[in-house]
């Protein structure tokens, strides 16, 4: 009785068409993952280290491939006698309690932390410019979702989108500037999905007349759409920030950017570095990816100086910020 009286309210924006386009999140008194997520993926497991390989292609006229393969200390652990709390999974394990402050409703301003270990000992980070009382904020106890918060649908990113497609053949690389010209007619305005089809065909058919590999192209391009875009709903991958990595999004670095110390400035939120969570096996293209390099390469951006450690604050899902 309790959840269906719970839900007149979308009823009633249902049948007023009131509801928020795109709907707002995180959802407001959503269960805790303890009691929902972790009833079956519980984080005491001990995952270890995960092996991944992201293909990518640059936004340049021959389509440049650049690889990256890592190794993703993804760990887990602790009281379940699997082996002490360590890696990713550390955050939630039974053995820490991690608690923190947002300053905003998406969650993507985080500066205050506070870790409780398994000891007792209890730390408190700040970022450098909060000052306030912590009294006047919500104060939360660190859950799955908090890095997890796209579980179901990830509304991908185009660039993410057209990466993938290119590294399965379903969009030609041999198409001069094709992750240029279909990441920018994935990314135009479009107020329906109808007109959005129509459009992405007659952008990418003027691009390419007469050439052969545009039909599959446009198909390509026309089921990324269907598939992570609802202009009716005014939802993509801009309306709902990924927390989990640190690409399009601060994610990890909304704590761990090495801003964030205690009132004595001695001790920092540790892990702003390549090598906390991930180990960077192999990079590059062709024979590079058979380097193999067990302790770790040190990164290193293709077309740009690594001058800034977060990706973010370039990257977008699209094209670059300027």
């Amino acid at each position: 009785m309790k959840a269906k009286l719970n839900g007149v309210h979308q009823l009633r924006a249902m049948v007023t068409d009131s509801f928020e386009r795109p709907i707002q999140t995180p959802v407001k008194n959503l269960r805790p993952a303890q009691e929902t997520c972790e009833q079956c993926h519980w984080p005491q497991k001990f995952i270890g280290n995960i092996d991944r390989t992201y293909q990518h292609f640059l936004a340049d006229e021959t389509n440049t491939p650049f690889a990256a393969r890592l190794i993703f200390k993804v760990g887990g652990g602790g009281r379940s006698g699997q082996g002490p709390a360590e890696g990713i999974h550390w955050h939630v394990s039974p053995d820490n309690k991690v608690e923190y402050i947002a300053t905003d409703k998406k969650r993507e301003t985080i500066p205050w932390v506070r870790i409780t270990d398994g000891k007792g000992a209890v730390t408190e980070y700040r970022a450098p410019d909060f000052k306030e009382d912590i009294s006047k904020y919500e104060i939360r106890t660190m859950d799955c979702l908090d890095c997890h918060n796209r579980p179901a649908h990830r509304f991908r990113s185009p660039n993410d989108s057209v990466d993938a497609a290119m590294a399965a053949g379903l969009i030609n690389t041999s198409l001069p500037w094709a992750k240029s010209n279909v990441v920018a007619a994935l990314i135009q305005p479009y107020a329906t999905e109808d007109e959005a089809i129509k459009k992405i065909a007659t952008f990418l058919n003027e691009r390419y007349p007469g050439s052969p590999q545009r039909e599959s192209m446009i198909a390509e391009a026309q089921r990324i759409f269907t598939n992570s875009f609802f202009p009716e709903m005014k939802a993509d991958w801009r309306a709902y920030p990924e927390h989990i990595g640190h690409k399009d999004w601060a994610g990890c670095f909304r704590c761990h950017d090495g801003l964030h110390k205690t009132e004595d400035r001695k001790k920092t939120i540790s892990g702003n570095n390549c090598h906390s969570c991930h180990v960077i096996l192999a990079q590059g293209s062709g024979e590079e990816l058979q380097k193999l390099n067990p302790k770790g390469h040190s990164f290193f951006h293709i077309d740009s100086i690594n001058e800034d450690f977060s990706c973010n604050n370039c990257h977008t899902g699209a094209f670059p910020k300027e």
